[in-house]
């Protein structure tokens, strides 16, 4: 009898324990097309098959960029996503990029709006107060 309510009470309180314990948030998913302006998404970028890609001039209409996975692509380079961070409304993210003359580590920042649009925060002191808000492109 000890061993049964000894049990059922362990049972009970890893049950109770659960409820307080805070819930993990999902992480934002940044997966898809990003552009500058939400009207201008078509002019942008060109879906062919399952691919996304940058129109030919996509740069006079905005830009913008492509995310998949840990690889951020832009017209002018590829990042790879080394680490995220997501605290509250804020990405943290570390990324080796290359370019066609160039490799570097950059550390971006990015504010959540909602669900289909985000903010790039420029931490370069010459940059400070600097946004560039992106728009999620229904492709």
């Amino acid at each position: 009898m000890f061993n049964l309510s000894r049990s059922t009470a362990l049972c009970a309180f890893l049950a109770c324990g659960g409820l307080l314990l805070p819930s993990h948030a999902q992480a934002f998913d940044l997966n898809g097309a990003w552009a500058t302006s939400a009207d201008q998404c078509g002019k942008v970028f060109v879906k062919k098959g399952d691919q996304i890609n940058f129109a030919q001039y996509s740069e006079e209409f905005g830009g913008g960029f492509v995310a998949a996975g840990s690889e951020i692509k832009t017209k002018a380079a590829r990042c790879a996503v080394k680490s995220r961070k997501e605290t509250g409304d804020t990405i943290d993210l570390h990324a080796a990029c290359a370019s066609e003359i160039m490799a570097s580590s950059i550390h971006l920042r990015i504010k959540i709006l909602d669900d289909n649009s985000l903010s790039r925060v420029f931490q370069d002191p010459d940059l400070e107060g600097m946004e560039m808000s992106f728009y999620r492109c229904s492709m």
